[in-house]
């Protein structure tokens, strides 16, 4: 057998492994596109209204029951519709900022929130350089037996891919970011360790255009709904 012959063998075997690789790769890439493109099929955001009239749950039903019960000045609860809630986060008249959001080179746009057993899902298409991604953060937020309230977010996946560590860095320094600009108060630093680390804390809220505070007492949430109760805040 001359040294050529001898060859072959080796040559046919690398050959056939990078052919291997190659199919292997080629595989990996189309397994990992397709997990970051899996849309979830909870996820239905709804269109934003044509009109420039806000949100008619929000007006007619959401903030007069908010405020009204504020004045009486007595504990009283609130039932937060999925479908009203999710009209009011598309409408650019209720939120007083339009659809796509843009935010440190990423846009955000369609939000939708889901209410399911004991747990809330927050989604919303997320593109950075062209490539958009459904974002969704799935949360179990309670109240312990001291009042205290956690978040309790469970995951974030981009896709079908759990980013939820990757998430977390990205979200402290985006709420550094814009916790500068906003004035320091303590709801505010509660709210980022509470998205942050799942840190537990006093739920008490300013209130808008009132001095007092209210505390939230009861956080339930079942399919398509969720019963928030308040009282005074002493």
């Amino acid at each position: 057998m001359n040294q050529n012959n001898k060859k072959k063998p080796y040559l046919r075997t690398g050959l056939r492994v990078l052919c291997i690789t190659i199919i292997a790769l080629a595989v990996a890439c189309v397994v990992g596109i397709y997990l970051l493109t899996h849309v979830p099929g909870e996820y239905q955001p709804l269109r934003p209204p044509p009109t420039d009239e806000v949100s008619p749950y929000l007006t007619h039903y959401l903030a007069p029951n908010f405020h009204n019960n504020i004045q009486l000045d007595e504990p009283f609860d609130v039932v937060v519709a999925q479908k009203g809630l999710n009209e009011i986060i598309v409408d650019e008249n209720s939120l007083g900022w339009a659809w796509p959001y843009s935010l440190n080179g990423v846009v955000i746009s369609a939000p939708s929130v889901v209410f399911q057993q004991d747990t809330i899902m927050l989604m919303g298409t997320v593109n950075y350089a062209g490539f958009p991604v459904v974002i969704t953060v799935i949360g179990m937020p309670a109240l312990d037996e001291n009042g205290l309230l956690s978040l309790n977010i469970q995951k974030v996946n981009a896709g079908a891919v759990n980013i939820t560590l990757l998430a977390r860095f990205i979200a402290r320094q985006v709420v550094a970011h814009q916790l500068q600009a906003l004035p320091e108060t303590q709801w505010l630093k509660d709210l980022d360790g509470a998205l942050t680390d799942n840190k537990s804390f006093d739920p008490v809220f300013p209130t808008y255009d009132s001095e007092k505070q209210i505390r939230l007492t009861k956080a339930e949430i079942t399919s398509g709904k969720l019963l928030l109760g308040f009282a005074p805040a002493r």
